[in-house]
């Protein structure tokens, strides 16, 4: 047996399915509900008989079993949940068996099978350090390096949640930079929490694991998550920003407040993506960014971030310094499918993989949403300063403050974005009905985004004829009241997120300068 702990399998067992056979050479990790070793496994390209290293993940529940030997057993009073978690452990297998052979950043797993009592599944081994590792090793990272590694792993979430699925457990820890032959991946790992939502709302499996983690799990989930909720998973993946660029544990859902946040981030970024940010975190789902799309527009996000990037994640640090460094670890961020991980995860999976488009990163401070924009696929690798004027030639405008706007709805959490004067939303279209007259119809003036003043504060967000209408964001610079149908006062830099028709309130959310909600506004 370790020494440093019983419940594991000893050092130099063999595990077995069919002709496959892996050697257990140390133990990787272990929580609650199992244990994951690395293993020694062969592997065959073509006519050669090679070792290869996996990591495997033991189904080891240790609130209903115990381990006598190398098997694992049950108590009667424990059986009926020990089977029904092994259920979920298997179901967990063969989903990351389909959905890693899809995603390049989603843990590739290769087969399950029983043994010992219990169940087993083998998985791409990550040969590199976790995000947390990362950032203790590295200092806080700017935003441009935080979204260098997040920006794969929000898009492979957005994947997930368009299968229904929440995983559950989006932590530095569980994000691995996997390096590979073709540079570093970011990959998410450990989907013992992650739940499978059916279209009506129920479980494709019984899973009740009740887990969290501290700093990084939602305020709902303290209660146990029982419908699909993508807000769950977008509160714990800028939970995750937030300890990339700060290099500290955020507090508890519990604890953390707006104004934490806001100082966090201060004079480090333009105050529409710290909006976003502090949406995003918010203590209701309800009130949460909703969905992959809208917390990527809110982060300034602009493109799908679909194309293979080198970028240098030692970039900025080098520049601050005024020197190059040698040795320049690159990172290849692949957010789509298809791309070669490594020689051996290759000849497991027997994948081919598919021409990479791979661009340089130009080493930019600050945001990033022009550089993250699609770029237009090559067939070859482009030189640094090929892919450079490639970059300059496809980037987008930067969206402006001014020019996007985009807030929660107090009625049905939706959004409006409008990023450089186009809606990529829904704006309500309340149109003036016109008086009937022989001749052609009063012609109105359509719904525009821009800024308004009202003399007691400022408009942004949907106008018409002059007047609020549809959804914005009025920040007050005078005392004066919420709206003309409400009593309620605002101070100097609160300001009330709202949707209006024609300038007449519907309903509306008043937050104090700190971002914390003071009243609910209906007429």
């Amino acid at each position: 047996m370790n020494p440093e702990n019983t419940n594991t399998l000893p050092i130099g067992t063999v595990l077995c399915n069919g002709d496959r056979k892996y050697r257990i050479v140390k133990v990787l990790g272990q929580g609650g509900f199992g244990i994951t070793y690395l293993a020694i496994g062969e592997v065959v390209v073509d006519n050669v008989v090679a070792e290869g290293k996996f990591a495997i993940k033991e189904h080891f529940p240790s609130a209903y079993c115990e381990r006598k030997g190398a098997e694992v057993t049950a108590s009667e009073d424990n059986r009926s949940n020990y089977e029904s978690s092994k259920h979920d452990f298997v179901a967990e297998a063969r989903k990351l068996h389909v959905f890693g052979t899809k995603n390049e950043n989603i843990v590739k797993v290769n087969e399950v099978f029983e043994e010992n009592g219990t169940a087993y599944y083998v998985m791409q081994y990550i040969n590199g350090e976790s995000l947390l590792s990362y950032v203790r090793n590295h200092g806080k990272l700017s935003y441009n390096e935080a979204m260098k590694i997040l920006l794969p792993i929000i898009n492979a979430v957005g994947f997930l949640h368009k299968s229904r699925i929440n995983h559950l457990d989006i932590k530095p820890d569980n994000i691995m930079l996997h390096d590979s032959l073709e540079g570093t991946v970011p990959v998410l790992v450990d989907f013992g929490l992650s739940i499978h939502f059916k279209k009506n709302g129920d479980k494709t499996s019984p899973k009740n694991v009740l887990g969290v983690s501290e700093g990084y799990s939602p305020l709902e989930q303290y209660a146990g998550i029982s419908e699909f909720l993508p807000a769950a998973d977008i509160y714990s993946l800028v939970a995750t920003l937030l300890y990339a660029m700060t290099g500290t544990t955020p507090k508890s859902a519990t604890e953390l407040k707006v104004s934490d946040v806001r100082n966090a981030f201060k004079d480090r970024l333009p105050d529409n993506i710290i909006d976003g940010i502090c949406k995003a975190l918010n203590k209701s789902y309800e009130d949460r960014t909703p969905s992959i799309e809208v917390l990527k527009a809110d982060l300034g996000l602009a493109g799908p971030g679909t194309a293979t990037r080198v970028i240098d994640l030692d970039h900025d640090k080098r520049e601050s310094k005024g020197k190059k460094g040698d040795g320049n670890k690159k990172i290849m961020l692949i957010a789509g499918a298809g791309a070669v991980i490594g020689l051996i995860i290759a000849a497991v999976f027997i994948f081919k993989p598919s021409p990479s488009e791979v661009l340089a990163d130009r080493g930019e401070t600050g945001i990033i949403p022009d550089t993250v924009a699609a770029i237009q696929p090559t067939d070859t690798v482009k030189s640094v300063s090929k892919a450079n004027s490639l970059v300059e030639e496809n980037k987008e405008t930067p969206v402006q403050e001014s020019e996007k706007a985009i807030r929660p709805s107090a009625e049905s959490g939706t959004e409006t974005a409008t990023v450089s004067g186009k809606s990529t939303g829904a704006v309500k279209d309340n149109t003036v009905d016109s008086e009937p007259v022989p001749t052609k119809p009063k012609k109105t003036e359509e719904v525009t985004n821009g800024t308004l003043s009202l003399g007691y504060g400022t408009w942004v967000g949907g106008i018409r004829n002059g007047k609020p209408d549809g959804k914005g964001k009025l920040t007050f610079t005078s005392r004066h009241k919420v709206d003309r149908s409400s009593s309620e006062e605002a101070n100097p830099g609160d300001y009330f997120v709202a949707t209006y028709d024609a300038g007449s309130l519907i309903s509306g959310k008043l937050y104090d300068s700190n971002g914390n909600v003071l009243k609910t506004i209906t007429p």
